[in-house]
């Protein structure tokens, strides 16, 4: 092994193993990540293609049929892959990411050791590209195996390109030439160099094949051919870049074909956004400043980046650097050449994504760096190995300023990294970082909620309603229902339909499910509270229709309505559902009582007690469904939410505690307990302190110790003027 190594064709195998291993050490701690709460759902969780496994039927779908927006048949085909080795367990679609990525990383090194004929060089931009924050995006996200996958197959694209045209390199290039050179970087290929061609256009059919993002792979190719390959070079560019290109006719072929593609899929789902072409060409410039200014300071990384506005200074600053930067590359050209190299690659693949063409949520994102930023890393590399030989200088610190900037980046990766653990921290990630973005807040509004901070997913969805978001407009209407306002759900809604000038119920072919079933649910509970029960009948069925979970919440809201409408005989269906999922069977209006018990608890306050203020109306002798609703009332915590009608709260509870406690013969201590609870709640410390001492004598009669010890602290409680908290 260790003669092995010690030639330069060892050195270059372990680096490349180095690196590749280094690569899979810094993203290992995603393997243990869950699903993410973005697109996930679209791509695996709820694409009927990848849960069924690799099947025969999956695998024909996964290439006749468009999903979430993509025909990609190598994605599908990689994702029930995993399915088939997990179970649908996310660590082998994590798993699977990470291994992609590291296998780009070692072709890379292959790559830049082939372009430059330097270990040092490959290994350092090989590295420097991986370590890059910017990589997490595409490497965490399991949606984004498009990136690492089509990735691959574009640097493997490129690798038979420069292997192919390395015969026709000029004296000058640096692709090295002698197949004798201990060097080895460019020994004459054992296939012929039509046929490294060919394979060198299947790697980019292949890769379309998972995104369409290797349409810029020509324009890599072009690149190629001035620097390392010197088939011409900048100063007869413009005279030979019409033959370059002419004889990449199939790769530009298949070019037309993924755009054409791209753009059918896309306009099909309703994704492509309509932007008039004077605003896409003023953002080009304020969009390549956006990307070269996360390069450089990576901050603020989260999916969901916002729109960014126009601004004429913005588009002044992006025109003068694209301008000064490519004239800076331009003039050291002759000694250089891989400056400009990089800059034009730099800008030539990221072009796509500069804002000629807006789909999707996003109109900037960091993972359409994933390709571009090869060619600055590179040029990069070389900038600073140039600096570190000249004469009198120790290119000890290129060393050293090199390790500091991997230390720095992987510190940086490994902290972004772990925003994406679990659904929480991402989301709460997302809102902070994109606050102006009603997606990210539509997110974050939800992630408080499924943390019980509802205040705090408030504001997130007010913001997110004030940039005029549908998904966040949904959300706020749901808390204001569940607070029991469903009157301001009621008078908003048109409001919001008047200024997003489009219905609310027109869906876009792309949301999920659970929007849909939102909606409904939504307008159906606002429906009710206008007094428009066939309205609201008709809106939470077709929530129901759309919920797959039969224990849901919304059921019981359908049921009630069907009761309330006089027709309960429309929620049979539901009503069995419910029942085989819940052991819950509602026969009447009155069997919903424990589903509207389940909201209190669960903090939908004002929803509930619109039902419990109802039923206690109507059933004033069941004196244990309002013992148990006065004990709900009297000790639930304070949540500073404006909940409906909760000034009436402290009363309702005594009065049902009392009306519990005259239904009663000779009442247990429990009822006692309850009204004492009650009283002191209400402010009648005395009063509770009686209630609860006849309580405590009832339970020593019985011989409870337990419940005469929990009487006591509440006893003790009561006389300080405290009410007593569960």
């Amino acid at each position: 092994m260790r003669r092995g190594f010690s030639t330069e064709k060892g050195r270059a195998v372990g680096l490349a193993l180095a690196a590749m291993a280094a690569a899979f050490a810094l993203y290992a701690p995603s393997i243990g990540h869950g699903f993410c709460l973005m697109d996930d759902e679209y791509f695996v969780l709820g694409n009927p293609v990848v849960q069924g496994g690799l099947t025969g039927p999956g695998i024909q779908a996964a290439w006749t049929t468009v999903q979430a927006s993509y025909w990609a048949p190598l994605l599908w085909m990689s994702f029930m892959v995993d399915q088939e080795l997990s179970g649908g367990a996310p660590w082998s679609f994590h798993l699977s990411n990470v291994v992609l990525f590291a296998a780009s990383v070692g072709l890379l090194f292959a790559l830049v050791r082939r372009w430059t004929g330097r270990n040092g060089v490959a290994f350092a931009t090989a590295l420097l590209w991986a370590f890059h924050p910017a990589r997490v995006e595409s490497v965490a996200w399991i949606t984004e195996r498009k990136d690492v996958l089509s990735g691959l197959f574009f640097l493997a694209g490129l690798w038979f390109y420069t292997v192919g045209r390395g015969r026709d390199a000029a004296p000058s290039a640096s692709v090295v030439l002698d197949p004798n050179s201990p060097d080895g970087a460019a020994r004459r290929p054992y296939l012929q160099p039509s046929t490294l061609i060919l394979l060198s256009w299947l790697c980019m059919l292949l890769g379309g094949m998972a995104k369409q993002i290797v349409i810029v792979m020509p324009v890599a190719m072009v690149l190629l051919d001035v620097w390392p390959l010197g088939r011409t070079d900048w100063n007869r560019i413009w005279k030979d870049v019409w033959k370059l290109a002419a004889e990449k006719w199939a790769f530009w072929l298949l070019t037309a074909a993924y755009v054409g593609l791209a753009v059918w899929t896309q306009a099909g789902e309703q994704a492509i956004v309509e932007v008039s072409w004077r605003h896409r060409l003023a953002m080009i410039p304020i969009h390549y400043g956006f990307y070269f200014q996360k390069l450089v300071c990576p901050t603020a990384l989260a999916p969901l980046q916002a729109d960014l506005p126009w601004s004429g200074w913005q588009m002044g600053a992006g025109l003068g650097a694209l301008a000064g930067l490519t004239a800076l590359a331009s003039r050291v050209r002759v000694k250089a050449p891989w400056a400009l190299w990089g800059w034009l690659w730099f800008v030539g693949l990221l072009f796509p994504f500069s804002g000629v063409v807006w789909a999707g949520a996003e109109s900037v994102a960091m993972r359409w760096l994933y390709l571009p930023q090869i060619g600055l890393t590179v040029a990069a590399v070389l900038a600073l190995d140039a600096l570190g030989r000249m004469r009198g200088s120790n290119g000890r610190w290129v060393r050293v300023l090199g390790a500091g900037v991997l230390l720095i980046s992987g510190g940086a990766t490994l902290r972004t990294l772990s925003h994406w653990r679990d659904p929480n921290a991402f989301g709460l990630w997302i809102y902070e970082c994109h606050p102006e973005q009603g997606g990210a807040c539509a997110m974050g509004g939800d992630t408080f909620m499924a943390l019980g901070e509802w205040a705090e997913a408030m504001k997130a969805f007010e913001q997110g309603v004030a940039r005029g978001d549908k998904a966040c407009f949904l959300r706020l209407g749901m808390v204001w229902n569940h607070l029991g306002h469903a009157e301001r759900t009621a008078a908003a809604w048109d409001e919001f339909e008047k200024q997003s000038g489009r219905p609310l119920a027109q869906f876009a072919a792309w949301e999920r499910p659970q929007e849909r079933e939102l909606l409904w649910r939504v307008r159906g509970q606002a429906l009710r509270a206008q007094g428009d029960l066939g309205g609201a009948i008709a809106a939470l069925k077709e929530a129901v229709r759309w919920e797959a979970d039969s224990g849901a919440f919304v059921l019981a809201e359908y049921l009630r309505a069907c009761h309330e409408g006089g027709r309960p005989e429309e929620g049979a269906e539901a009503a069995e559902r419910m029942a085989e999922a819940t052991g819950i069977r509602v026969r009447e209006w009155r069997d919903l009582f424990p589903c509207y018990a389940q909201m209190w608890k669960m903090g939908a306050r004002g929803c509930a007690y619109v039902y419990f203020a109802d039923y206690a109306a109507r059933f004033p002798e069941d004196a244990v469904n309002l013992n148990y609703l006065a004990w709900l009332l009297a000790t639930a915590p304070p949540d500073r939410l404006d909940h409906a009608r909760m000034d009436e709260w402290p009363q309702a509870a005594v009065r049902w505690a009392e009306q519990a406690l005259a239904s009663s013969d000779a009442p247990p201590a429990g009822v006692w307990q309850v009204l004492a609870a009650a009283r002191a709640n209400a402010g009648d410390s005395s009063g509770a302190v009686r209630a609860a001492e006849q309580a405590r004598d009832l339970a020593q009669e019985k011989g409870d110790k337990d419940v005469v010890a929990q009487l006591e602290r509440q006893i003790m409680a009561y006389r300080m003027g405290l009410a007593w908290r569960e």
